[in-house]
């Protein structure tokens, strides 16, 4: 059974239209409210950046020095690192304006939404099929009795650290700077190597049934599947 909410098929079916139907050279901003929600800025039709508070983004980078291509990167990994905290979460509405925001950091050659979408899903279907899926923003996680720290500098040795049983995986992530995905799914896999426990009363629960493996294929629509 899957602790991710089955809101996560209404939140992506809900940004999915959002984006695709958009002018084709739109430029302007996608507001995404909910959960954590988050904005998503379009330029000529293409997504230069997403910005939301449940991920980390590249704005210290900026002032590093770093060249052009790195800076790309940088910015491309946090825009589908929000984009997943996004659709991992709750989304309530989009509504798109015009209007466009100054960003610390966005990527030099934008890239197209159906493309942002595809790897948000692949990312959502990975995770699903993980035998113990947390969700991002709302179970905390605590080391389980006995466990004890690995290698010095490792991820799970940080995910080890701020797992104090007051943060989520989104939390560790700010904590250690690093973005949600990885540190997501390294958190289910300590969840299943039995490194790490789950805080009673943290999990999904009311409205947000678990869904059954054997529906977990069917969490995100056909044509974004791989596989």
């Amino acid at each position: 059974m899957t602790t991710l909410n089955s809101g996560t098929q209404f939140s992506f079916d809900l940004l999915a239209g959002a984006l695709t139907r958009r002018d084709e050279g739109a430029t302007g901003t996608l507001h995404v409210t909910g959960n954590p929600g988050g904005r998503i800025h379009l330029r000529d039709g293409g997504v230069i950046c997403v910005e939301s508070a449940g991920a980390p983004g590249p704005d210290l980078v900026s002032r590093t020095g770093r060249i052009e291509t790195e800076l790309h990167l940088i910015a491309m990994m946090a825009t589908h690192d929000a984009a997943f905290t996004m659709v991992a979460g709750d989304i309530e509405d989009c509504a798109f304006t015009t209007r466009t925001f100054n960003t610390a950091v966005v990527m030099s050659a934008a890239i197209e939404p159906v493309r942002l979408l595809q790897e948000a899903s692949r990312r959502m279907t990975a995770l699903l099929a993980l035998k113990h899926p947390l969700c991002p923003h709302r179970e905390r996680v605590a080391p389980a009795p006995g466990s004890t720290q690995g290698d010095p500098g490792s991820l799970r040795e940080e995910i080890l650290t701020h797992a104090t049983g007051g943060h989520t995986t989104r939390d560790i992530a700010f904590a250690s700077s690093r973005s949600v995905y990885p540190v997501t799914i390294e958190a289910c896999r300590m969840v299943a190597d039995g490194l790490m426990t789950v805080v009673p009363g943290t999990s999904p629960a009311g409205e947000d049934v678990p869904l059954p493996r054997s529906l977990r294929r069917h969490a995100l629509p056909k044509p974004f599947q791989s596989g």
